[in-house]
Order: structure tokens, then C-alpha cells, then sequence
């Protein structure tokens, strides 16, 4: 999630930017309100924190104008200029969600941003589901069929954006606007480095929502209705598996007068798996190998 800080004072805006990147936030810095409407014309943010006394203007102005023009994203005022009580009524009754003042401790801040992030849509901090895979925004926390998957701060952000649109094609440019500030430096091939490791996360811990490529657009959370069997051990190959191959192998060799004839020692040595799943695989080899041999 994405977070524009609207501060002159570097020191207060980089103490600031570190602690919301700690939190798996992506953090952009402007100086002026100028900037400040730029930058909220380019990306898509979840909060916005605007310090009062700027060079070109005053943020509760400029907020006042936001909310004028539409805008609903959170923001919220961060000050130490005017502390008075009935400072801080103008700045809520102007449209602020909330106001700060300089200095709070940070957890307190990130608390607050949280808060107000929490008002303007009911679902956002919702427990998220897709297939038998739940993200938690409250802490951030993704689940496999109940049990936890850790991943870098990178992958679960972009787990985040599909889950929530999940079924849905999210365009590459949202989830670099999502993943990386004006200041970061991101290489052409980001997003897909980043979505090949998310897939590697989901498929070793199976999950039965998968990423799907929409070829020259974007990424799909996709989750089947029914569960996808995954083998419990890593490079575990399920049964049935093992009886195509076997057959296939069988008639790749054979004539075919004989290629409907499994060699009994073959047929004793396949593994045993339950019928329907065996029936199938045998089904599918017995295909496979006669369209390979143009039968």
C-alpha cells in the first residue's frame, strides 16, 4: 500500500519514510502542495500526510480543495506549527480524517494511519480469501489451509494487490505504482521476478490460488472451485502420475496391434492408486501416444 508524505522538513519526512517501509508500506516524499497534486494525479495512495505550514501554501488548504474535488483517500494533518484546540476542529471540520502533532511516537502514527485507512472502505482491513489462501491486513499475515507462509516484504505486497482484486487482471504498471516510490530505481523485469517467486511461495506451500499471466496486459489471482491435490512431500509425484508414464513408456514401444495390451509384469509393478484416478491416467497415456504416433 501506497503513502504520499507531504513535509518539508527532510529529517521529520525521512524518520517518517523509514518507519512506513518497516511496515510494508511504500512511501513517497514531496515538499510542496504543488507536488503534492502532482503526485496524486500519477499514483493511486491509500493515505496522504500533509504538514500545515509549506512553502507554497497551507496543507489544510490544500486538503480542504481535495475534498472539494472529490478525493476520498485518507489523510490525515501532521503539525507543529498550530496546536491549539480549535486549530485542530479546523482541520477535521476541513476534511482531515485526522490531526498530529509533532512529535508522537511512531508506533502511534502508524496506528492512526491504520485507523483512518480502516473508515473509508468497510472490507479494507477484512480478512481476504481466495481458494485456501487468506491474507490479513491487520498484521499482514498469509495462510495456506490455516498455517502460516512467510514471505519477503516484496511478495506479499503483490499478493496483497491480486488477493484484493482476486479474479480480476491487475495491469504490471499498477503493481510497480503499488511496490516502488518516485525514488526507487526498478529494473524492467521487476514485477515478473517478483510474481515467479510469489508463484514458487504458493505452489510449495499448496495453495490452491495461482497466478495467471494475461499476456501483455497483467497478473490474475485465479482460485478453482474444486481443491487442487498437491503432494505433500517436495518432489513428490502423485500415483496416477506414475501409471501414465509407465503405460505411455509401454506403448511408445509397442506395435499397434498391441498398444491396448499393458505386459502383465508391467501392469503388477505399477503403483496402487485409487481406480478411477488409474482408469484416467491410462485413458490419457493411451491418447497421448497414439496422437504422438498418428494413429
Amino acid at each position: 500500500m501506497r503513502i504520499l508524505v507531504v513535509d518539508d522538513d527532510q529529517a521529520c519526512a525521512d524518520c517518517i519514510g523509514a518507519i512506513l517501509r518497516d511496515e510494508g508500506f511504500v512511501a513517497d516524499h514531496v515538499t510542496t502542495l504543488s507536488d503534492a497534486s502532482l503526485s496524486a494525479t500519477l499514483a493511486p495512495y491509500e493515505a496522504i500526510l500533509v504538514d500545515r505550514m509549506l512553502p507554497d501554501g497551507d496543507g489544510l488548504d490544500w486538503v480542504r480543495e481535495q475534498r472539494r474535488s472529490g478525493s476520498t483517500v485518507p489523510m490525515l494533518i501532521i503539525t507543529a506549527e498550530r496546536d491549539a484546540v480549535d486549530h485542530r476542529v479546523e482541520g477535521l471540520n476541513a476534511g482531515a480524517d485526522d490531526y498530529i502533532l509533532k512529535p508522537m511516537p511512531l508506533d502511534e502514527l502508524i496506528a492512526r494511519i491504520r485507523a483512518v485507512m480502516r473508515r473509508p472502505v468497510a472490507t479494507l482491513d477484512q480478512v481476504l480469501r481466495a481458494g485456501n489462501v487468506t491474507f490479513d491486513p491487520g498484521n499482514r499475515e498469509v495462510r495456506v489451509a490455516g498455517k502460516p507462509l512467510r514471505m519477503p516484504r516484496r511478495e506479499t505486497c503483490i499478493f496483497e494487490m491480486l488477493i484484493r482484486r482476486a479474479g480480476k487482471t491487475v495491469a504490471k504498471g499498477v503493481l510497480e505504482e503499488g511496490l516502488y516510490s518516485f525514488e526507487d530505481e526498478v529494473s524492467s523485469n521487476a514485477i515478473e521476478v517478483g510474481i515467479y517467486r510469489l508463484r514458487g511461495h504458493l505452489m510449495g506451500s499448496g495453495a490452491t490460488a495461482m497466478v495467471r499471466t494475461v499476456r501483455g496486459t497483467g497478473y490474475v489471482l485465479e482460485a478453482p472451485d474444486e481443491p487442487i491435490t498437491v503432494p505433500e512431500a517436495p518432489g513428490a509425484v502423485p500415483e496416477a502420475a506414475l501409471v501414465a508414464a509407465q503405460v505411455a513408456v509401454v506403448l511408445s514401444n509397442q506395435s499397434a496391434s498391441s498398444a491396448a495390451t499393458i505386459p502383465a509384469a508391467i501392469a503388477a509393478s505399477l503403483p496402487e492408486a485409487p481406480p478411477s484416478e488409474t482408469a484416467a491416467a491410462v485413458v490419457a497415456a493411451v491418447i497421448a501416444v497414439s496422437l504422438a504416433k498418428g494413429r
